[in-house]
């Protein structure tokens, strides 16, 4: 959303694009990346004075244009020509309202850059792993939020972590207002740390962390995606298993429609926790390290033993996934699996919600749901998913289980 009350609001289109491609060019974009920018930029002007509009950065303007521009609302249906338009816009809005863009390259692949800042953050996280017991998930997580802080902070001439203000403090969240609630909170979260650790070691003169905003976001405030049974067949329907990757990828989307597994613990699963004598997958998860068993249906089997001997590539890792590409290595440690689901999906033409999730978990919330119209007991569910909580696994009351059919697992099986 555009806040019309900030002052570069007023601008021309030509001023702010003006504005924008030199605080591009300060921070080091490459002069391919301006161009492709200066070449968007010029297309809104063009298409505001085309259709009579005020020559200046509306949300009426952004609308239009994107719908002219045939830009989809939901990321996964975007052409990268799409992508670069309404990242341009973006960009512009961030320029209007903030004075400053967040980048999203990694600070850490630049030589250039706030030195000190990275210095600081590099501490903290260092403390954090050593002293604070937190998951290398959650590491990586907080890493990024504090990447994007200390990038904020020498856009705005900051150069050392001991210069912070509140005001710096707030100024940051502004410019995170477009995320959803839940991404906003973590990344408060990630800032709180950061600042008691900092002032409890001395590296920071002044405990900031009042005027950190507290968001309170419900665990169940966002009611679960759900695929049919028919989405699910067609799904897993479109992959080509005479491919080696196709091979691959369909017992990725197995293990998470019909067993429930987390895409990070897919990634990550080994060879070691395949117990074919007892027909059973056994691993420590990596969200919670608890532990959990769950049974190797024939179907689930068929596909792996169809992967492993002819489809995953000669290797020594222990990794049971491995790219399709050499060097085959094991699946990198940010790869979500979104790319999989979303590949197949475009080739059934399944059409989904705009609002919905549509990554792996959503296949995750879909076996949940059906355990439950089946009658399966929370503690049932909670076993196969990993819960740790009850409450976690009551979230899936709040989806309408009407019409659901029973799920694929022999859930007296299911041990953890």
């Amino acid at each position: 959303m555009i806040d019309t009350h900030s002052p570069k609001t007023s601008l021309s289109l030509e001023e702010l694009t003006r504005h924008a491609r030199e605080h591009l060019k300060s921070l080091n974009y490459s002069a391919d990346t301006l161009r492709h920018y200066d070449d968007a930029w010029r297309r809104l002007r063009a298409f505001a004075v085309n259709h009579s509009l005020p020559d200046v950065l509306s949300e009426e303007l952004v609308d239009r244009f994107f719908v002219e521009a045939k830009v989809c609302s939901t990321a996964a249906e975007r052409t990268s020509t799409h992508r670069l338009l309404r990242r341009a816009v973006t960009v512009l809005g961030e320029i209007a309202v903030h004075g400053a863009v967040s980048r999203r390259r990694s600070l850490m692949a630049s030589a250039r850059g706030p030195t000190a800042l990275l210095e600081s953050m590099t501490m903290y996280l260092d403390y954090s792993e050593r002293h604070l017991g937190i998951r290398r998930t959650t590491q990586r997580a907080r890493r990024q939020h504090l990447e994007a802080f200390m990038l904020y902070l020498y856009q705005q001439g900051v150069e050392t972590v001991d210069a912070i203000t509140a005001g710096h403090l707030s100024g940051f969240i502004r410019t995170r207002s477009h995320h959803a609630m839940r991404t906003t909170a973590n990344t408060i979260t990630s800032l709180r740390s950061f600042l008691r650790v900092g002032f409890a070691q001395g590296w920071l003169p002044t405990d900031l962390t009042a005027a950190l905003p507290r968001i309170h976001v419900r665990p169940d405030a966002k009611i679960p995606s759900i695929w049919t049974e028919e989405q699910v067949a067609a799904l897993l329907a479109a992959i080509d298993v005479a491919s080696p990757l196709g091979k691959r990828d369909r017992v990725i989307l197995l293990l998470a429609c019909r067993l429930g597994i987390r895409a990070g613990d897919i990634r990550t699963l080994t060879l070691d926790a395949l117990k074919w004598q007892t027909g059973r997958i056994a691993f420590a998860q990596q969200k919670t390290g608890a532990v959990v068993e769950l049974p190797m249906t024939d179907e689930v089997a068929t596909a792996l033993i169809d992967y492993l001997r002819h489809g995953r590539p000669k290797a020594s890792h222990r990794e049971v996934f491995l790219r399709g590409n050499a060097p085959y290595l094991p699946l990198g440690a940010n790869n979500n699996l979104h790319e999989v689901i979303s590949k197949y999906r475009r080739i059934a033409g399944i059409e989904l919600p705009p609002t919905s999730r549509r990554g792996l978990h959503s296949l995750r919330h879909t076996l949940a749901t059906r355990m439950l119209a089946r009658g399966v007991p929370f503690e049932t569910i909670g076993a196969v998913l990993g819960h740790q909580s009850l409450d976690a696994t009551r979230r899936y009351t709040k989806v309408d289980i009407d019409g659901l059919r029973s799920a694929a697992l022999d859930l007296p099986e299911v041990t953890s």
